[in-house]
């Protein structure tokens, strides 16, 4: 076998074929060993299924795989294991926000800076063509979410007119285990000081129990009442709620690469349109820098004195300009029926000319 034979072929299963950034990255990160049980894992095995495939003793197997779930690598149940069985998930949690950052397994800044080099010139732009092909496959993106304050703040919206796929807040009041996690994107790659305790992927969810009893994780359980604070600072400060993250056009795996080349064609906008009151604008221009989408400019009106005005056709009702409004001039209209609101595209990419087929992002938390 070829020193670099095991790293190829998990690159290659994980869509990135002939990568030398990702190359890197699964060099630095496991042996060749290592790198070709996880290529077994795909789907869930146990220790003996594995080391029959490999010609391998069990006995010495079982130390490796330990090692691998306590790196965040593989997942375990009581016999079976599992590797991550997207890009996506390998690098949330091996390296971002269900990785071990504390403790004799944290992640060092050799392997982050890595990352970053990939994501920045490499998986950044494999993104934007996901998503472009997404869009002319399905003809949507994931929806931006409506900001909780912004709905808040617009009083002509009552709770019924709120639906049940697109109520956050009613999400968070419901949700049975509320567990937090540090931002996947700012906390290898940030190139910001937005707040970094956002990621909500594992909020209410199996992937968040199980990381959270994981030994050097950031994850903690809050209440209802720190959930929504998280909320109401994420939006105070900037971020774009889209899906479980809270963004930045700085580091998103989502939202950088379609700012960097302005395809806000490809960002797909909720049900809500920010609406300017003239006669209460003061021409302040914080809505203009608060705006991710160039939704927004200033325009002259009858007594010469420029104003805020939300381009209908840009906006993507994110709700950013509604929350720091100081003359409260800018809220919420509901602009698109009910029937807009769709199942969230969680999809890869399918064979030319077929749509995506739907897939789970992360990997296997119920194994047996």
């Amino acid at each position: 076998m070829k020193t670099d034979s095991a790293y190829q072929e998990l690159a290659a299963k994980l869509g990135v074929p002939g990568s030398e950034r990702f190359l890197r990255i699964l060099r630095a990160t496991f042996s060749p060993v290592e790198a070709l049980i996880c290529r077994e894992l795909f789907a869930p095995a146990t220790a003996r299924e594995v080391a029959e495939r490999l010609g391998m003793n069990e006995k010495e197997i079982v130390p490796i795989l330990n090692s691998l779930v306590d790196r965040g690598i593989l997942t375990r149940g009581r016999t079976q294991y599992a590797f991550h069985n997207s890009l996506i998930a390998f690098h949330h949690d091996t390296v971002a926000d269900t990785a071990p950052h504390t403790g004799p397994h944290a992640i060092s800044k050799e392997l982050k800076e890595l990352w970053a080099d990939f994501f920045r010139n490499e998986w950044s732009y494999m993104f934007l063509e996901h998503t472009d092909h997404l869009v002319k496959m399905t003809g949507r993106n994931l929806p931006i979410w409506p900001a909780i304050g912004a709905l808040e703040r617009s009083k002509n919206i009552s709770p019924e007119d709120i639906m049940p796929e697109e109520n956050w807040k009613l999400r968070i009041e419901n949700a049975k285990n509320r567990i937090i996690a540090p931002c996947g994107c700012r906390v290898v790659w940030g190139a910001c000081n937005y707040p970094l305790m956002t990621c909500f992927a594992c909020f209410d969810r199996p992937r968040g129990e199980y990381y959270l009893k994981q030994p050097g994780r950031l994850l903690k359980e809050i209440t209802l009442a720190e959930s929504l604070d998280i909320v109401y600072e994420a939006e105070e400060a900037g971020l774009v709620h889209w899906g479980d993250c809270y963004c930045c056009e700085c580091c998103c795996e989502n939202l950088f690469p379609i700012t960097r080349a302005k395809r806000f064609d490809l960002m797909t906008p909720n049900r809500f349109l920010a609406v300017v009151d003239e006669d209460l604008c003061k021409g302040c221009e914080l809505c203009l820098k608060r705006c991710k989408f160039e939704a927004i400019e200033m325009r002259p009106t009858t007594n010469k004195k420029s104003k805020a005005y939300i381009i209908p056709e840009k906006c993507k009702g994110c709700g950013l300009c509604i929350i720091t409004c100081k003359a409260n001039a800018i809220t919420y209209r509901i602009v698109r029926p009910p029937e807009y609101v769709r199942g969230r595209p969680t999809s890869v990419a399918g064979k030319e000319g077929t749509p995506p087929q739907a897939l789970p992002v992360f990997g296997f938390y119920d194994l047996k």
